[in-house]
């Protein structure tokens, strides 16, 4: 970035040279993305295609609720234990005077504190928590999240020291086991016990229940978090075990790292907590209320095709954009962070649009019952796209250490989805909760813009953007209008794809 700086300063081919330089670094993002993305797309593809298609069709829709409003809490709980170190060693380790193995091992010890402390408090407290949760006779599910929740907490930390290190393709071996290992104990306990339960129980002992599937899902994904996390301990012990060096304050890490908790918490209840309102505010019966719970639970499985792509590209983002700027944030060169911006946008909205465009044949992966919730699709994909905006947004507080401001962000956003869920729930359903989700990204993106405008200006291509999204709804509604083949809409996301490409290939060229 330095050099970037010298160049600006220098004439018209100096310039030329900064141009370069930024094309290099967006290069470096770009492929990161793509190797992240590989990871995140296979692995995903795989849990979608073979584990929501069977899951989806062996459980029934309020028993699928159930999982959903399950992953709520093992997410809320991860985000708090882990008290956002992983964005602490992106902050710290990238910085010249301290010591990167240092700060990896300071901030893996206050997971690990922290995992310790709340493991047996809540363990212990089981059968209440399942009470509050109205399992009651569902103990050994709570007890299985507490046990996933822990095995992530302390795979957070070395997964962002993959990050920060650049060593993506370890980093998608260790995801990847972490899915197979996922689907093949989902098959061998779902499927197989199942279908040969009488073989296991007379030469094994091994009695299946049927009214315990949940319990036996909630099980694989225990055990396969605590796959992941011996491979991370064991490469973490063989490349910075006993080194010592230089490390920011506990006092410091903390200070930074408490409103981004709150940034994390607020964003699991922004993205997640949906399921949990329905079954509570639903009206109706519990069975009747879950029931909508999964319609809505699917609905978002379907969103899974521009999450993947918002993951992948958040998980190279955000190690990269600390990388950029390094000590000297206000020299960092703003025009990275406009294009990063600009190529999420288009990249969003054609896979936004071409999931509406060919939805008639992603639905099939879904049991006809579930599909009853597709409805809201087009809003929660919506409210996707704001949200990787935000992400964007949001580097501002993050490299000028405002992270209060990202509390506070985050926490309008929560009161909106919370609020607008229990009040609205009771009268329209489902489509009040997608509706909830879109208003709050949206409010955060503008706030999130607001701070950036700030502290750490950035001229954003704001009317391309919405040129993009445009395109890709109008795209949308001819394929909804024309009713045709899957042909007819695939040559409307065809001509979609051209338009862009007429319309961005001098900027894609210079700056990839």
């Amino acid at each position: 970035m330095v050099i970037t700086w010298l160049c600006l300063l220098g004439g018209t081919r100096s310039r030329e040279c900064a141009v370069y330089l930024c094309g290099m670094s967006l290069k470096k993002l770009g492929g990161e993305t793509i190797v992240y993305g590989f990871s995140n797309i296979l692995g995903r593809m795989l849990n979608f295609v073979l584990v929501t298609y069977f899951i989806t069709r062996l459980m029934p829709a309020e028993e699928y609720g159930i999982v959903g409003g399950l992953m709520f809490y093992t997410a809320l709980l991860i985000a708090v234990l882990v008290f956002r170190m992983d964005t602490v060693v992106f902050r710290y380790a990238s910085r010249d005077e301290f010591s990167a193995s240092a700060v990896f091992r300071k901030a893996q010890r206050v997971v690990t504190v922290s995992v310790i402390s709340v493991f047996g408090l809540t363990l212990l407290f089981a059968p209440q928590l399942a009470d509050l949760l109205e399992y009651p006779d569902r103990v050994v599910y709570v007890q299985l999240v507490i046990f996933t929740v822990a095995f992530d907490a302390l795979s957070a930390v070395p997964l962002a020291r993959l990050r920060l290190e650049q060593r993506a393709w370890f980093f998608v071996f260790v995801n990847l086991g972490n899915v197979l290992a996922n689907i093949v104990l989902i098959y061998l306990l779902l499927y197989v016990w199942r279908w040969n339960a009488g073989y296991v129980s007379e030469h094994w002992g091994f009695i299946y229940n049927a009214d315990y599937q949940v319990g036996y899902y909630l099980l694989c994904i225990a055990l396969a978090s605590a796959f992941r996390f011996v491979l991370l301990l064991v490469d973490g012990l063989r490349r910075h075990g006993g080194k010592t060096g230089a490390t920011p304050s506990l006092s410091t890490i903390l200070t930074y790292s408490l409103p981004l908790t709150v940034v994390g918490v607020a964003g699991i209840i922004n993205f997640l907590i949906a399921p949990e309102l329905i079954k509570f505010w639903h009206g109706g019966s519990g069975t009747e209320s879950l029931r909508y719970a999964g319609y809505f639970n699917a609905a978002t499985k379907l969103a899974v095709f521009l999450n993947l792509f918002i993951t992948a590209y958040n998980y190279a983002a955000e190690p990269f954009f600390f990388r950029q700027a390094g000590n000297k944030v206000e020299s960092a060169d703003r025009q990275i962070y406009a294009d990063a911006a600009r190529a999420y946008s288009i990249v969003a909205t054609l896979a936004s649009a071409g999931i509406l465009l060919f939805l008639p044949w992603l639905e099939l992966f879904i049991d006809e019952e579930e599909r009853a919730g597709l409805y809201v699709l087009p809003i929660l994909l919506a409210a996707n796209f704001f949200f990787g905006l935000y992400s964007n947004l949001s580097v501002a507080y993050k490299l000028t250490d405002k992270t209060l401001y990202g509390g506070a962000m985050a926490s309008v956003g929560s009161l909106i989805v919370i609020g607008g869920g229990i009040f609205f729930i009771p009268e329209y359903g489902i489509t009040a909760m997608a509706w909830a989700m879109l208003t709050c990204f949206i409010v955060m993106c503008f706030l999130a813009w607001l701070v950036s405008r700030k502290f750490f200006p950035v001229n954003y291509p704001w009317g391309r953007i919405a040129i993009y999204a445009s395109l890709a709804c109008l795209a949308v509604y001819w394929g909804d209008v024309a009713q045709g083949a899957m042909a007819v809409r695939g040559a409307i996301f065809v001509a979609l794809l051209a338009v862009f490409g007429l319309m961005e290939w001098r900027w894609i060229r210079r700056t990839f």
